[in-house]
Order: structure tokens, then sequence, then C-alpha cells
């Protein structure tokens, strides 16, 4: 089990840096396959607080991008909330708020 900070389900990630409204980060493979994870919570800065469902995250991110030592992360990866896609796959975005 990963170690990661998950409460009620859902892991949080604060994601500082985006362009033109498409928002840019990665995530632990530990934290994507942690049995208790339901839901990620993407807080934008200055934007939405967006959630995923893991089901929908593992669906787009397992097999794609990975990066560190030994590719432990996923990603980077694009999170568009207007468009509701990551890295272009359609995915069911929930706005916070």
């Amino acid at each position: 089990m990963s170690r990661a900070r998950i409460i009620g389900g859902i892991w949080t990630r604060n994601v500082p840096w985006h362009k033109d409204g498409v928002w840019r980060t990665d995530m632990f493979k530990s934290v994507l396959a942690d049995e208790r994870l339901r839901q990620a919570r993407f807080v934008l800065a200055d934007g939405p607080t967006v959630l995923v469902s893991v089901t929908d995250l593992q669906r787009v991110l397992v097999g794609g991008r990975d990066h560190y030592y030994g590719q432990k992360i996923w990603g980077p990866f694009n999170i568009d909330p207007k468009r509701g896609t990551i890295d272009g796959h359609k995915v069911e975005i929930h706005i916070e708020g």
C-alpha cells in the first residue's frame, strides 16, 4: 500500500502550472494502484478544483508516459477541464465548488 494521504477515498494534488487553461501534472503509480483510492482531486491554481474517478485515471494513464527513477510516476499528463479530457482522452470530470 502506498503512503499517500487518501481521505475518504480521495487523494488531493495541487496543480500550479497551466497554459491556456490546460493543466500539467503527474501522479505516483503507487497512488493510482492504492486500493483505498476512489477519486483524485486536482486543485488547479487560479482555476477550478476537479474530481476524476480512479477508473478513468487508470484507463487513460496506465501504459502511457512515465518517468522518475524506475518509472515510478505516471505522466506528465495534461488536464483540460473545459474539454473534459486528460491527455486528450475523454473522462468524466466533476467540478467542485
